[in-house]
């Protein structure tokens, strides 16, 4: 059956999986002070219209009592990479700043821009990320080409899931639902999943879309026997579709 949709996991796939580690989350942190520092304590949040302050509104008053509390709880939050909704709210706000203001780059792997802008000339694209659909969008609007401005893949995509969306990336039920969203609960052998997660391509493969496992440095290793029994790429050159 001829592919003619894929749907992209992020990290490990198109993207480094150190980005978020080794550059995102040291970024919110460097930054996380000189933020804090310029509120008074403890936090008056009535009335106000700055953002960050609306954010941290939503934690308890004994941890808004100072700067140094509110960002111990927060980076013990990251250390321990606990999905947190006000961590995500203030990291994305945090991080927007940073894309815009070229500090931020997106180090997509150049194999994979090239088939996000040749592919979706004539077929469609998809993101499937546990990370929320702002900063899916976030980081397709800040690629590193190499030039000393980044580029907007955004345009090339004709959607984003995640797991507030989809669902869990473990389980078949998150792909039969992207599935129907895209129109293609009737014809999934023409939809290709690709991910770096063994267990997330066999949810895909269950759910009857085509899957294979994307194999990149620095990705969590696959068992020759895997590599036997499914599909796998080093590179998106590598695909035939």
């Amino acid at each position: 059956m001829t592919i003619d949709t894929v749907v992209l996991d992020i990290e490990g796939t198109v993207c480094p999986i150190s980005f978020v580690k080794d550059t995102l989350f040291p970024y919110f942190i460097d930054k996380l002070p000189a933020e804090l520092d310029k509120f008074e304590y403890p936090l008056n949040q009535v009335g106000s219209d700055n953002p960050i302050v609306n954010i941290l509104d939503n934690l308890p008053s004994n941890i808004t009592e100072s700067a140094q509390s509110i960002y111990n709880y927060l980076k013990n939050l990251v250390d321990y990479d606990i999905k947190d909704p006000v961590l995500k709210s203030l990291q994305g706000l945090i991080w927007t700043r940073g894309y815009e203001s070229g500090e931020l780059k997106a180090p997509l792997f150049p194999d994979a821009i090239d088939f996000i802008e040749s592919f979706s000339r004539n077929h469609k694209i998809y993101i499937y990320s546990s990370g929320s659909i702002a900063a899916q969008k976030l980081l397709f609007g800040h690629v590193d080409n190499g030039s000393d401005k980044s580029i907007d893949l955004n345009k090339q995509l004709s959607g984003y899931f995640d797991i507030t969306t989809a669902g869990p990336k473990k389980v078949f039920p998150s792909y039969s639902k992207i599935l129907r969203e895209i129109g293609k609960e009737e014809n999934p052998q023409s939809v290709l999943f690709l991910s770096d997660n063994l267990e997330e391509v066999k949810a895909a493969l269950k759910a009857e879309m085509q899957s294979y496992v994307v194999i990149r440095e620095g990705n969590a290793p696959i068992s020759d026997e895997d590599k036997s029994k499914y599909k796998a790429v080093c590179s998106f050159t590598e695909l035939k579709i």
